[in-house]
């Protein structure tokens, strides 16, 4: 009884009718048909409840881990087809779909598309369709998502072709953002895609480009809600700059007007 109130209150005002115990979580994940056919050694291998835990909550890290190195979590589709994801998460949407999207590439699903986007309660609802022969894995996504300071609240298995996943995103980070809060300096290698900084303190940052480099800047400012705060540009080629951090800035994205090939060598940037 104690467990249950705890958990009741951990969950308060958050996900309330989302938020799993281990049983709940791992009969969400894969269904019933399949948590029936596995029920007795998913009851054994989960018998040591507790460290299935981490601060209160399911660990999606670990439930996935154990499942996956038991064999139990099947996640083909037997054909490439499309299936139905739904991504509930609490706040800043932006952010959030920037960082899912990515994640999702990153784990192998790059044929997506959205189809919705809505407030539903207290939470956010983005909805993809994702063409696959694999339905997402959750141990990767759980594990890129808690890398950035987001957790995994609850997943469903709604269907042989429908997903849920509920997100807590309210301290989320970039994906793939260089640390800049805990390092005075950085260097940037090669991307095709911009680079982004998660920035402690600092009043200015200076950017030198390496050998060979010549760039067009493009320096855009957020907010820790991943509101634009301000952007810094500069029209004529560039070796080095220095840029006044606005007050209020948490995360950094480093551009090139034109084309990020300017940035071909590489870049370093030192906080002030």
């Amino acid at each position: 009884m104690k467990k249950l109130l705890l958990s009741a209150v951990l969950c308060a005002g958050l996900y309330t009718y989302s938020c799993a115990n281990v049983n709940s979580a791992v009969q969400n994940m894969l269904g019933s048909s399949e948590y029936n056919t596995h029920k007795n050694l998913i009851n054994h291998i989960f018998k040591n409840e507790s460290s299935f835990y981490t601060n209160g909550k399911v660990d999606y890290v670990k439930v996935s881990q154990t499942l996956q190195n038991n064999n139990i979590l099947n996640l083909k589709l037997g054909s490439t087809t499309e299936i139905d994801v739904d991504f509930y998460f609490t706040k800043n949407a932006t952010l959030a779909i920037k960082n899912l999207s990515d994640i999702l590439k990153q784990i192998g699903h790059q044929e997506f598309i959205a189809t919705k986007q809505a407030q539903v309660g207290d939470q956010i609802l983005w909805s993809i369709k994702v063409k696959t022969a694999a339905a997402i894995n959750p141990l990767r996504l759980s594990s890129e998502l808690k890398e950035i300071n987001s957790q995994v609240l609850d997943i469903k298995k709604e269907g042989p072709r429908k997903f849920s996943y509920f997100i807590n995103t309210n301290n989320s980070s970039v994906f793939k953002a260089e640390d800049l809060e805990n390092n005075s300096e950085v260097s940037l290698r090669r991307s095709l895609k911009p680079h982004f900084l998660k920035l402690g303190s600092a009043s200015n940052l200076k950017f030198s480009s390496n050998s060979g480099n010549s760039w067009h800047p493009r320096v855009v400012f957020y907010d820790k809600n991943f509101n634009i705060i301000d952007i810094y540009e500069e029209n004529s080629l560039k070796t080095s700059v220095n840029v006044v951090v606005p007050r209020g800035t948490r995360f950094v994205k480093i551009d090139d007007i034109y084309s990020l090939i300017n940035l071909k060598n590489g870049l370093k940037v030192t906080k002030g």
